[in-house]
């Protein structure tokens, strides 16, 4: 499958890498508003084309796959785009603000036949499939808490006056949207829609959240996410049962350690690989296998966490 890739931020950086390590994904073309930017990636990737154009990329029959990494706000419009335009789509997280616009794109995707999919790592973590497997251990569960705390580098460029994208209202930035998304993954992955959501969030004077805690309600329990980009924080997840409990280090977006304990018993499992590399290992199979059943599954759950999304940010009161 060729892939266009939209952005050369770190994160696209990163996932070309993981592309060209697998023997589904041939990175073709690259598309940056900057064409320095976009030459400077190409070379250092062995891209053979570069686009400052997204619809002259677009009109590439080459291009069979667009990879979106764009700002969050522009995730939607890139995405409408390459659905119209005939080629399946991978769109990182987050997938789109509203789910208004998750609906009209997978209807899109679906009768044109394509595919669509959020790139998360949560959801492709081996470990995190353990945890799945691990709940019926631990009893009736009781009590969920996720903690992503990461202090951006881009925020003291904010404390001087300095907005980037990941941290502007206009591209829909934020703790919530960009750190506090993989607990929403994290927890929803596994149990579905909660009942009830609220979100505390603290706001710089730009309207922002740069930290917040997100209270989701499940018949029987409480889950607390905390997110944070103005703060580092001792990061993990935590699953307390009635019987034991599971515990993942570092966190939500990287499951590389798996501890259950139940009574007198733990067992912990690790997983040295980049959670970058298992994100792009499950979306390998998924397309080599063209499995669109995969696809909708994974959509479901992408649907449900930008509900979830949605309902904290007008629970808040954010403009966004």
């Amino acid at each position: 499958m060729n892939v266009g890739i939209v952005g050369t931020s770190s994160i696209a950086q990163t996932m070309i890498g993981e592309f060209q390590s697998t023997g589904t994904f041939r990175c073709t073309a690259i598309c940056s508003r900057s064409g320095a930017r976009g030459r400077e990636a190409a070379d250092r990737y062995a891209i053979e084309t570069v686009y400052t154009d997204y619809a002259r990329m677009l009109a590439d029959p080459a291009v069979e796959m667009v990879y979106i990494a764009a700002p969050n706000s522009l995730h939607y419009d890139y995405a409408m785009a390459a659905l119209t335009a005939g080629k399946h789509v991978l769109c990182e997280k987050p997938f789109v603000p509203t789910l208004a616009q998750a609906d009209t794109l997978y209807r899109l995707a679906k009768e044109r036949g394509l595919m669509l999919l959020e790139t998360i790592t949560t959801a492709y973590h081996p470990n995190y499939a353990r945890a799945r497997a691990a709940l019926a251990q631990i009893g009736d569960v009781m009590g969920v808490s996720c903690v992503f705390c990461q202090r951006s580098s881009r925020y003291q460029a904010l404390l001087e006056g300095h907005v980037s994208p990941v941290f502007s209202p206009a591209f829909c930035g934020g703790a919530l949207m960009d750190i506090n998304l993989y607990n929403v993954h994290f927890v929803v992955g596994l149990f579905g829609e909660p009942q009830a959501v609220h979100y505390y969030p603290h706001l710089h004077e730009n309207g922002i959240d740069t930290n917040g805690v997100l209270v989701l309600e499940y018949p029987g329990f409480l889950c607390t996410c905390t997110g944070a980009k103005d703060s580092a924080g001792g990061n993990s997840a935590e699953i307390r049962g009635s019987r034991g409990r599971i515990e993942i280090r570092p966190g939500s977006s990287n499951c590389q350690e798996l501890e259950v304990l139940c009574g007198g018993d733990a067992r912990r499992t690790a997983e040295d690989g980049s959670p970058w590399k298992y994100e792009v290992l499950g979306l390998e199979r998924i397309v080599a296998e063209m499995d669109f059943d995969a696809c909708d599954r994974a959509f479901a759950v992408t649907r449900s966490v930008v509900k979830v999304l949605e309902a904290a940010r007008k629970d808040a009161g954010l403009s966004y």
